[in-house]
């Protein structure tokens, strides 16, 4: 009997094995991100005449201080999960602090999305502390902060139900899309040969291999084939849910490599 490119039976086995996968991971990245606080890092730059400047009794005073090399950073403080953070949840403030030796000159709430949040920022130690408050799903707290030197800036607080603040530095572009494209080249051979040793696809009667050996495979495989297009998701800067945007396509294609390589592989086996 011929068989048609598409082998509606090998498709259905593999759409149920790759919903097994996603689901759960799904499941897990939604609950995991119901509440989840972000400062994000939106610029970052520093306030230097240029080299062939012919200025040069410039200073910058902030508060009566003289800074020797200023820098001015803009970051977003934004409520990324899904349901509110009550205020009450704050078992400690909110704070930004720097691991290298820069000092924290001064630091300002610039603004807020809505507008009039509530909201009290102190700078203390050489860190900027913030009072527990309501934040609900995509409120958006904007801080503008003077340092003397380059920060390297970290956020950290203990919050009821957020497991971790996260701290994103979006001012540079950091995908990269050459190592990206090494991982897919890993992952899609690896997600093809996992659908094709699968004990739910049409190969597993043209393929006479031990079932441990058989099962021993397809699970190598699955985990290097995942492992590496989590890769390819991380490089390209896609995290948490967004991710399946990149492992599905690539398990996509796998599985139309795994359809070629059955029909090459029942082409050239001998005749039932």
């Amino acid at each position: 009997m011929k068989r048609s490119f598409l082998d509606w039976n090998a498709a259905l086995g593999t759409l149920i094995a790759l919903a097994a996968f996603l689901l759960p991971v799904y499941l897990w990245q939604a609950d995991s991100a119901a509440y989840s606080l972000t400062v994000r890092l939106v610029s970052s730059s520093a306030l230097e005449l240029p080299p062939d400047s012919k200025i040069h009794d410039m200073q910058i005073v902030v508060n009566g201080e003289k800074i020797d090399a200023p820098y001015v950073y803009s970051l977003v403080l934004i409520n990324t999960g899904s349901k509110p953070i009550p205020s009450g949840n704050f078992e400690t403030p909110l704070q930004i602090r720097t691991m290298n030796d820069g000092k924290l000159v001064t630091a300002q709430i610039t603004g807020s999305e809505p507008a009039d949040i509530p909201v009290k920022l102190s700078v203390e130690e050489n860190q900027i502390k913030i009072s527990p408050f309501l934040s609900n799903p995509e409120d958006q707290i904007a801080i503008t902060l003077v340092s003397s030197g380059p920060l390297e800036l970290t956020a950290q607080a203990r919050i009821s139900g957020v497991r971790d603040v996260v701290f994103e530095d979006t001012s540079q572009n950091k995908t990269r899309p050459l190592e990206a494209t090494f991982f897919a080249v890993l992952a899609v051979p690896c997600l093809a040969l996992y659908l094709f040793f699968l004990p739910t696809s049409r190969s597993r009667g043209a393929i006479k291999i031990v079932a441990a050996v058989r099962y021993l495979t397809t699970v190598v495989l699955f985990v290097s084939g995942v492992h590496f297009a989590a890769r390819v998701s991380g490089e390209l800067n896609y995290g948490g849910s967004s991710s399946v945007m990149v492992i599905l396509p690539l398990f996509i294609i796998g599985w139309i490599i795994m359809v070629l390589l059955e029909r090459k592989n029942r082409a050239e086996g001998p005749a039932s």
